[in-house]
């Protein structure tokens, strides 16, 4: 599923990533100290992405060598669990992102940079969560990033649902996605870039504790678990109670995450 243009104006080639997630209002926001942003990326980190993550690892594994590819603002790589005296490194082609994280978290090696520029290096294990999406050939990226670890923990958002249904997806997306995936499209994802599955897991946001932890975070906030006017927030509770009274319908509503731990295809 592999995209060289978004379909919509100018062909991704021309359009300067760094820059785009360097003024993304999404990215200006979570930047920012103690904002709502930035605490709702702490509350997904903690409750979210690093259990479901995690998970994926056999509990024998020690992790001595950790490269998160699109670190961003730094949160996760800050709080992943390795042996003492572990090398993590994050790497991210937002300057304004790399900054933020080398302030905020002065004992990881961050680096502004394409990550080919670690090409040789070799790492326990390469991290990239909510990245694919993000970049105009998803298969070559990966396949090359998995030249870089041993294993390569994957959190791909699947998007193929019903309140996405109708997005706009590109470089001008709210969250700069420039398309959306469906589980089986994940797994072709993998097969494609020559990697092997060692183990999933696909996960549903509205379904966690971190669902519930967001809303009390935007309540105390914003006097809302719910954004919008006064109707729009009653038919987002109605939905969301739809979705807790009926459990299949709630995955048809809302979208996933695909979780998965692979690596390189053996040699044949």
């Amino acid at each position: 599923m592999s995209l060289d243009s978004t379909g919509r104006g100018a062909p991704t080639s021309e359009i300067d990533f760094s820059a785009l997630y360097d003024t993304h209002p999404e990215y200006v926001a979570r930047r920012e100290e103690g904002s709502l942003e930035q605490a709702q990326i702490d509350t997904e980190v903690r409750l979210f992405k690093l259990p479901n993550l995690m998970q994926l690892l056999p509990s024998s594994r020690q992790l001595r060598t950790v490269l998160e590819i699109g670190c961003a603002t730094g949160e996760l790589i800050a709080a992943l669990p390795v042996v003492p005296g572990a090398r993590k490194v994050g790497i991210d082609i937002s300057a304004a992102n790399i900054a933020v994280a080398s302030t905020r978290y002065p004992d990881i090696e961050f680096h502004c940079s394409d990550f080919n520029a670690l090409q040789g290096v070799k790492f326990d294990a390469v991290i990239m969560s909510d990245v694919l999406e993000h970049v105009p050939n998803d298969q070559e990226f990966l396949r090359a990033a998995a030249q870089l670890g041993e294993v390569v923990l994957v959190n791909l958002p699947l998007e193929d649902n019903w309140l996405n249904w109708m997005r706009d997806y590109g470089v001008n997306d709210v969250s700069g996605h420039l398309r959306k995936y469906s589980f089986a499209d994940g797994m072709r994802l993998f097969d494609l870039a020559g990697l092997d599955v060692l183990v999933h897991s696909q996960v549903w946001f509205h379904e966690t504790a971190a669902e519930l932890a967001r809303r009390a975070l935007r309540e105390q906030r914003l006097g809302s678990a719910f954004s919008g006017s006064w109707p729009e927030r009653a038919a987002k509770r109605a939905i969301v109670m739809a979705a807790a009274a009926a459990p299949p319908l709630g995955r048809r509503i809302f979208s996933s995450n695909l979780f998965a731990m692979v690596c390189k295809r053996p040699s044949r």
